[in-house]
């Protein structure tokens, strides 16, 4: 009679060590293989997410100043512009807003630093310490009179004149020349998104609605900018050359107004998050944006920060 002989205890135990050794070589690969990942993956979130702001910087601002010729203001207050927006992104009293208006200035480039309550008269909320930046000029190229969109406003200009219409104002005729304009605010603002706070850039926007009424509409741009700072170059003896320049909450009302200088650059600086917090890293690196720096509090999120400078060359600034 076969006897059949099975494992010993010693036997057991042994196989059950070398089981449970390999599993904790594999839990450990696959812990830091999860880790690298998750690393990967935010940092190329942070480089494609730099790569897309810095590209909507330059088309922003590329055309920063430029006003179909035109060099100054003043005849544009004088004529007849479309209603403005209700509620208008203005700075009350420094500023006319979409539109200009006889007696107050008409201000195409403003910064400013968020303080409490509501921003420029259209923004209830935004993120401290940061900045929000203004704009207002001509986009696109030269557009005739059958080419003009329901949705848009336009500068009308031609010799010595100027005034702004839309697709329903009288008098529109192709001896003149046609250009896009737009009226944009960017800032920063907090939204909620699965239980957590996501820093976001946000637009304000001019807009011509279905009833032919001026709106300021408003659109998230980029997840995850969680500051913003800017500083202006400026020409103080007009020969077009930079001569110094002034961090946003340095720079006085006379100069916005292009009173006895001229903003010829403008450098951003902008820090950037990851959406997504990373339970094992923890940040409390320091980012020196221009003459501000940011220290992260200790969180679990991954930052880069990017800089760049424009100049500007058209006439008007």
């Amino acid at each position: 009679m076969t006897r059949l002989r099975g494992f010993t205890l010693s036997e057991l135990l042994i196989a059950m060590l070398l089981t449970l050794f390999l599993m904790t070589i594999a839990l450990t690969a696959f812990s830091g293989l999860s880790r690298s990942v998750r690393q990967t993956q935010q940092l190329s979130e942070l480089q494609q997410n730099a790569q897309f702001l810095m590209s909507l910087m330059q088309n922003e601002l590329g055309n920063t100043a430029f006003w179909g010729g035109l060099t100054s203001f003043e005849q544009l207050a004088t004529a007849i512009s479309p209603a403005a927006p209700e509620p208008d992104c203005l700075h009350d009293s420094i500023d006319s807003g979409s539109f200009p208006q006889p007696g107050i200035e008409f201000i195409s480039l403003y910064a400013q630093k968020i303080t409490a309550g509501r921003q420029l008269n259209c923004i209830p909320t935004a993120i401290a310490d940061s900045e929000l930046l203004q704009l207002k000029r001509l986009i696109g190229r030269q557009t005739s009179v059958a080419e003009l969109r329901q949705n848009r406003f336009y500068l009308e200009t031609s010799w010595q004149h100027g005034r702004f219409v839309d697709v329903a104002s009288a008098g529109l005729s192709d001896d003149h020349y046609y250009f896009p304009y737009q009226h944009v605010v960017f800032y920063l603002q907090s939204q909620r998104t699965d239980n957590s706070s996501l820093p976001v850039l946000m637009r304000k926007r001019l807009t011509r609605n279905a009833a032919g009424r001026a709106t300021i509409s408003t659109d998230a741009v980029l997840d995850g900018v969680e500051r913003m700072h800017f500083e202006f170059g400026f020409d103080s003896d007009l020969d077009g050359r930079l001569d110094y320049q002034l961090a946003t909450a340095r720079v006085p009302l006379a100069l916005w107004q292009d009173k006895g200088s001229r903003i010829v650059s403008l450098t951003y600086h902008v820090l950037l998050r990851s959406r997504l917090a990373d339970p094992e890293y923890q940040n409390d690196n320091e980012y020196q944006l221009g003459d501000e720096r940011f220290v992260a509090p200790g969180d679990h999120y991954r930052r880069m920060l990017i800089s760049s400078t424009l100049f500007f060359h058209n006439a008007t600034l």
